[in-house]
This record gives structure tokens, sequence and C-alpha cells, in this order.
């Protein structure tokens, strides 16, 4: 199952796994185009689905029933920026529609296709987070904060669904040239800030290719990430690719590495403030 998957990287993802061969069950708001996506993709069948609306996911999965017994990998591809400007001057609802889609439709995603999952079949779950998650990204707090909720979300699953066989992971794909940046163009260089030019600069001079996000994944849901769990793994930046990353996952999956956590005193690089800070915890 492929949730957002009438454009960017959810429509790639489409057209990549189904010439790879998988049966392919698309949703997506947008009808016009999800139909343009599923033509001519075998396999292949489309619902219109609003994620952030729990009734929906629940008549999807309904549906989905009916289709096959079992479901071998859920991704949730569909989110965007929504609200753009500063925290303090954005309108509320919007602000608070972003976390409707972003992190609600994530997990009622997840809720509504996990009994659907066979624990024989080794089911994958992966969501994608994205800019902000990790660091501030000025003006787009909505987009921030629901996507580092989607890694903890990530997180907290991975654990609770481990009994049950199930992997669950996130995927941060960088920059890729998608039409969710032209909402920054729309918001414009005052609403925007930096990410503005940022923005302008690197669809003009290049992103991220799709077909490193697209690999990425199709990593994920292959044999060799069988094992994986609870990370959030950068497309672009962090060696899945590599053979031996595979041999790596017992020892990734025990330590904190490809996750959110707060850094402690162990982290500071200067000896003197983490000496006075640890006489400071002594005291309290």
């Amino acid at each position: 199952m492929i949730a957002g998957a009438s454009s960017g990287i959810g429509a790639a993802l489409a057209r990549s796994l189904a010439a790879d061969g998988h049966v392919l069950y698309l949703c997506a708001r947008r009808v016009n185009r999800l139909e343009e996506v599923v033509r001519g993709l075998p396999g292949t069948t489309a619902f219109v689905c609003d994620v952030s609306r729990e009734p929906q996911v629940k008549t999807l999965a309904e549906e989905i029933r009916k289709h096959t017994a079992w479901v071998d990998a859920l991704i949730n591809c569909a989110g965007g920026f929504g609200a753009i400007g500063p925290a303090i001057s954005v309108e509320s609802e919007e602000w608070t529609r972003t976390f409707e889609v972003n992190l609600f439709g994530t997990f009622f995603m997840i809720k509504h296709t996990v009994p659907l999952m066979v624990r024989e079949r080794s089911p994958r779950i992966i969501n994608f987070s994205g800019g902000g998650a990790f660091h501030p990204f000025p003006n787009y707090s909505a987009y921030a904060a629901s996507k580092a909720a989607v890694i903890r979300l990530t997180e907290n699953v991975a654990a609770e669904l481990a009994p049950r066989g199930i992997a669950v992971n996130a995927v941060a794909p960088g920059f890729v040239a998608t039409e969710i940046h032209e909402r920054t163009l729309r918001a414009g260089r005052e609403r925007a800030g930096p990410q503005y030019d940022e923005t302008e600069k690197k669809l003009r001079e290049g992103s991220v290719p799709m077909q490193v996000p697209v690999e990425c994944v199709r990593y994920l849901l292959s044999e060799q990430a069988r094992g994986l769990t609870g990370k959030t793994i950068s497309a672009r930046h962090d060696p899945w690719a590599s053979p031996e990353f595979s041999t790596l996952i017992p020892e990734i999956n025990k330590s904190e590495i490809y996750s959110m956590r707060r850094l402690d005193l162990s982290s500071l690089p200067d000896e003197n403030v983490r000496r006075r800070l640890n006489l400071l915890n002594g005291r309290s």
C-alpha cells in the first residue's frame, strides 16, 4: 500500500514498484492525478482517500481486504509543508491541519493496515520524515514539528510491533524536486524566509535525484533489510546501499544511531563546560 501516491515520491515509488512486479494498492485525495499514475501500471488498484480522515482510512482498509488476504508493506508518503510563515503569525487552523495530514494520516494508516499484515511474510511499514525533524526549520514549524512527531511515532510503533514481526522505519529523502516546493515559491520570500532562496537555488542547480529515495525504499522492502526497525534512514547520507550495511543490522538496532535522542553531557566538546555541568548535576 502506498498512501499519497498521486504525485512526488509516492508516484515515483508506484511506478518503480509496479515495474518490479509488486501488486499495489494506491491511495490519494486527487482522483485525476491518481488515475494518471495508475494508467498503464500492471497489478495496481487505486482508491480515493484523505488519510487525515479516519473514517475514510477505515473504509479504505475494508475495501483492500476485499482484494487481498494480506498486505506486506505500507508506505506513508502523504504529506506537505502546510502552514508557512513565523509560528506566531500563521493561521492556527492551517497549522493544525498540517498535523492532521502529516502525523494523524500516518497514524491512521498504520492503525488500520496492521490488521492486514501477516507475521510470516516479514511485513514492513515505511514512513517519510523530512527537513526540520532533527534541526530547527524556521517558518516551517508545523511541517518540522509534525515530521519530528512522525519519527517518534515510528520509533514507538516499531517497539510495539516488534513481537508481531513488523519492521517500522522512516526515510528522510532529502531535497527532491517535487511539487511540494511550489508551496514555498507561492508563499514568497517574506513568509518562507531563507528557505525561499534555498529552494530556488536547489531547483535551479540540482537536488537529490528521485531515484535516491526510491532505491532506499526498495532496500527497506528487501530481504537484505530484514530485522532493521525503529530507525530513520537518510536516503542521501546513510550507507544503506553498501552490502556491509545489512551485516551490521543487529548492532545498528542495539545502538541509538539513526534515532531521535536528547544529547547528554558526553556530547559536549568543551571539557571545562562539561566538568562544570557535571558538578551542577552533583548538586541537584
